[in-house]
């Protein structure tokens, strides 16, 4: 079956090499790299961010990013802690993130944290769910696609911004590079730190007290040199992603008035990739080799009232991955075009909470087809078959009919299929002791329906989109209890999620003036609906920590060289336990955030100022952890 498989995709690309015109593109469209009819099939399904919103914005972190400005749902354990992304009421692991093509998400965790990438650190995002995930497993939710590109023409490249804020936070960035007709060399590098210190009302506490967070500081420090060079008809690419963080995590409100955790976490990794890409009249080769490096220092000691330590946990964990891609694009007429893809993938990690050193092998095949069935119907059909270890795990198809309407002007609709899976983390496997060898993959079927209508009248922009989606995870794979003390991983819950999303954007502009709306809106249902549910008494409740209402929107007003911003963003009720009777909190209330942010431009200086959270609300985003009041932040930037 291996050798067939093997035989197969090798030969569309034998086909597809056969099939390409001797004349080659010019260079200008070399950015261009994905088929216009795949962008047709799968519009509704992916979203890129505002690029101008990514430069505004690329002093704070993704999780910033992403809970202001898109459908996404981040769990935050506040400033400086862990940060994770869900789509679709789905877990932080079912959440892919790629880097150019390349998975992020850690071999032992599975998922990544949102805090430790800064906007800084790229060029554009982009979100995709639904049939959009295919050509990579893990994404049971949706992805997020970070990625870095050249620009061209622009000579000599200086960028510099300094910050302060709120809780001595400092931020220093600066980008210097060289960009010619062919060439572009560019290197970014940042230091980010706060001490974090910020005061909170206790509510741990009868009665409540207002309270300074302690020992919650952390910095960052990066650095990523890039290159890419044009040639007559090909484009090399070099990129090297290197950061270190030091974080003390928050800690938990406390019930009496001492410190008794000392937490923290050291983080250490090198990203580097190399990008070849071959085009012709008619298609393009693509060539990608990448080697990831990432070291975690965990460190954990409690005490007691008296001052004595009574638990130290102390880990190292280093993880070795290397990645390997030929993805070849044929396009065989004006409304068809062919995509075939190998992808080899190789993870190796050593952890102190592991027996010895485990390692993980993946083969990829992955096939798509895009064209046009009639005048207003386009389909796209993908399949993606993985061995894992060895082992075949199975054929994974998506479909995509997108059709565009006659009688109402650019209003197109959207109704696709897929099916996905995500490999157990090597933690749910091999950690010691309770993991579980024997875990099978989680594997979900998603349904989608959108709607996308986009229109232009005059000076006025309009866009709005409604996704209705419904899925099934089976094998989800939870963590319970034992009779010897420790938690295993089973394969126990079959989750059903549905829900909608909702997306509008309006601008306007007038000389100079510039006004713009947009905002998200998601409902989400995810429920247990498992024999196991069942017997806890959980089936059909909502899940913990998703919240079956989150909504932000934003509204910008540029004149001249000043600018204003408004910002919301509201979370809605989430549960903390499938136990209604548990004592404490069962329910995290509802909340709402208002942000501002001044700006004015003076010749190459920017000047801008934030206030977040003007209105001084009290939250938690996650139970017992201590979330930031009002704060504030200028931000001095010169650009050549």
């Amino acid at each position: 079956m291996m050798i067939k498989r093997c035989f197969v995709v090798l030969s569309l690309m034998m086909f597809v090499f056969m099939a390409k015109a001797q004349d080659t593109i010019v260079l200008q469209t070399v950015e261009v790299v994905d088929s216009p009819l795949k962008k047709t099939a799968e519009a509704s399904m992916e979203r890129s961010m505002d690029p101008s919103l990514i430069k505004r914005l690329n002093t704070v972190s993704m999780s910033q990013l992403l809970i202001q400005h898109s459908p996404v749902f981040i769990k935050t354990y506040g400033p400086g802690g862990l940060a994770t992304a869900s789509f679709r009421g789905t877990t932080p692991s079912h959440t892919l993130v790629l880097w150019n093509g390349f998975r992020l998400n850690t071999p032992s965790l599975g998922q990544v944290d949102f805090s430790t990438i800064p906007v800084f650190m790229t060029d554009n995002i982009a979100l995709q769910w639904g049939s959009s995930t295919s050509s990579n497993s893990g994404g049971l939710g949706g992805v997020v696609k970070i990625e870095n590109n050249g620009h061209y023409g622009d000579g000599l490249i200086l960028d510099l911004k300094q910050s302060y804020g709120s809780f001595n936070s400092i931020g220093s960035y600066l980008t210097l590079g060289y960009s010619a007709e062919k060439c572009f060399v560019r290197v970014k590098a940042y230091r980010n730190s706060s001490d974090n210190d910020f005061e909170y009302n206790n509510v741990a506490l009868i009665p409540h007290q207002i309270m300074r967070q302690k020992n919650a500081d952390f910095v960052d420090y990066g650095v990523m040199p890039e290159a890419e060079f044009k040639f007559k008809n090909s484009l090399l690419s070099v990129v090297s992603w290197n950061q270190w963080s030091y974080r003390n995590q928050p800690q938990i409100m406390p019930n009496v008035n001492n410190d008794n955790t000392k937490e923290y976490n050291e983080n250490v990794f090198s990203r580097n990739f190399i990008s070849y890409k071959y085009y012709w009249t008619t298609g393009r080769l693509m060539l990608k080799t990448a080697c990831f490096f990432e070291q975690q220092h965990y460190f954990l000691q409690s005490y007691t009232s008296g001052g004595d330590p009574v638990t130290t946990v102390d880990t190292d964990n280093d993880a070795l991955s290397f990645f390997n891609m030929v993805d070849v694009e044929q396009y065989l007429s004006p409304n068809w075009t062919v995509n075939a893809k190998i992808q080899w993938d190789n993870e190796n990690v050593e952890a102190d909470s592991y027996d010895s050193r485990k390692k993980r092998d993946m083969l990829s095949f992955y096939a798509a087809v895009d064209g046009n069935l009639f005048a207003n119907v386009d389909l796209r059909f993908t399949l993606r078959d993985d061995v894992v270890d060895g082992k075949n795990v199975g054929l994974f198809p998506t479909a995509t009919l997108s059709y565009t309407f006659n009688n109402i002007k650019n209003l197109s609709a959207n109704v696709g299929y897929s099916h996905n899976y995500r490999n157990p983390s090597l933690n749910d496997l091999y950690w010691t002791p309770g993991g579980n060898p024997e875990l099978e993959p989680e594997n979900g079927k998603t349904w989608d329906f959108n709607l996308k209508y986009q229109k232009e009248i005059k000076r006025l922009k309009i866009e709005s989109q409604l996704g209705i989606y419904y899925s099934m995870v089976n094998d989800w794979i939870q963590w319970v209890p034992t009779t010897y003390r420790y938690w295993i991983p089973e394969n126990v819950s079959e989750v059903l999620a549905y829900g909608l999303e909702l997306h509008f954007g309006l601008n306007y502009s007038l000389k100079d003036m510039n006004l713009s709306l947009s905002g998200n809106y998601v409902y989400s249902s995810t429920s247990d609906m498992s024999e196991m549910a069942e017997l806890q008494n959980t089936k059909g409740k909502q899940l913990i920590y998703i919240p079956k209402h989150h909504a932000n929107a934003f509204l910008s007003a540029r004149w001249k060289t000043w600018n204003v911003s408004y910002t919301m963003e509201f979370t809605g009720r989430r549960n903390t336990s499938m136990n209604d009777d548990e004592f404490f909190a069962f329910q995290l209330d509802p909340y709402m955030l208002h942000h501002l942010s001044f700006g004015k431009q003076i010749c190459k200086f920017n000047i801008e100022a934030r206030l977040n959270n003007f209105t001084n609300v009290d939250y938690q985003a996650v139970l017992w952890r201590a979330m930031p009041g009002i704060s504030w932040e200028v931000m001095i930037g010169y650009k050549l």
